[in-house]
């Protein structure tokens, strides 16, 4: 989790269930903060590479998109690439045009899957219990 004065990014992998995280951490917002108002929202993945391994409500982005439809008011779902293929998946709200973010914006994501094994594992513990160990050992 990454937190800023103005927001909280939350990135996993795996079959973990990101989403059920969210009214908890809105909650704590709104108690610690006492932030009430949310001025966009940006929630997005690729395709699953193993869907079947997902618990809800990660099933399917339409599930995703349900629940979300529970949180936020105004909101949007997109597809980009072939459905029946390899795609991105997006769901943010409609701000009214008096709101959204003010400041330009930008983020890169960068996806790493077919990683080498014998790679990966010199990041993982039982390589190295410190990134600074890790960094030694390559």
């Amino acid at each position: 989790m990454f937190v800023s004065k103005k927001r909280f990014i939350l990135k996993t992998c795996g079959s973990t269930t990101l989403l059920n995280a969210i009214k908890p951490l809105l909650g704590l917002v709104m108690q610690m903060c006492g932030f009430d108002y949310i001025e966009d929202v940006f929630y997005s993945h690729k395709k699953f590479i193993r869907p079947e391994v997902q618990v809800g409500p990660h099933c399917s982005f339409d599930a995703e998109v349900d629940y979300l439809d529970t949180l936020f008011q105004n909101g949007a779902s997109y597809a980009l690439g072939r459905l029946n293929g390899e795609c991105w998946y997006l769901y943010t709200i409609q701000c009214p045009p008096h709101c959204g973010v003010i400041e330009p914006d930008q983020t890169l994501e960068l996806l790493m899957t077919g990683l080498d094994p014998n790679v990966m594992r010199l990041f993982m513990m039982q390589s190295a219990l410190t990134a600074q160990q890790a960094t030694e050992v390559n």
